[in-house]
């Protein structure tokens, strides 16, 4: 823990990452959520901050936050371009949804994705991305 300035004490570390997951899960309104990697890019930057609105009624082209499927732990954003009953034809590779989702990374080199992992179940899903709040000049609709 550090003892901020103000008063106020904050988690660092993997204990930070874990309360803010686990806030953002049990989250009935939107929730912050920081970008780290260069998956999204150039939708999302490093350094981006988002809102994610808590919800699984989705559509191709939305931006969701979900559990990482070969990362226990870990939460990513992709972008939903096949729905359940749905399939996608990727490098020509066709990916089928089944029950689940198919997701890609806007930055196909530096994305792993359903390309790697396959579909995602829906129960994956935590929310859809959907503001920019910061920094100031990239803020707005995602």
């Amino acid at each position: 823990m550090l003892a901020a300035p103000n008063g106020l004490v904050a988690f660092q570390g993997g204990l930070s990452n874990v309360l803010a997951v686990m806030a953002c899960m049990w989250s009935i309104g939107p929730c912050r959520v920081s970008i780290k990697g260069l998956s999204m890019a150039p939708t999302l930057l490093p350094g981006d901050h988002v809102l994610v609105h808590p919800s699984k009624r989705l559509r191709r082209r939305d931006l969701v936050v979900v559990a990482d499927p070969s990362e226990p732990g870990r939460w990513v954003i992709k972008r939903v371009v096949a729905l359940p009953g749905q399939s996608v034809v990727v490098e020509g590779r066709t990916l089928a949804a089944g029950e689940g989702i198919v997701l890609l990374g806007d930055n196909a080199e530096r994305s792993t994705d359903s390309r790697h992992y396959g579909p995602v179940p829906m129960d994956a899903v935590h929310g859809r991305v959907w503001y920019r709040y910061a920094p100031a000049h990239r803020a707005g609709r995602v």
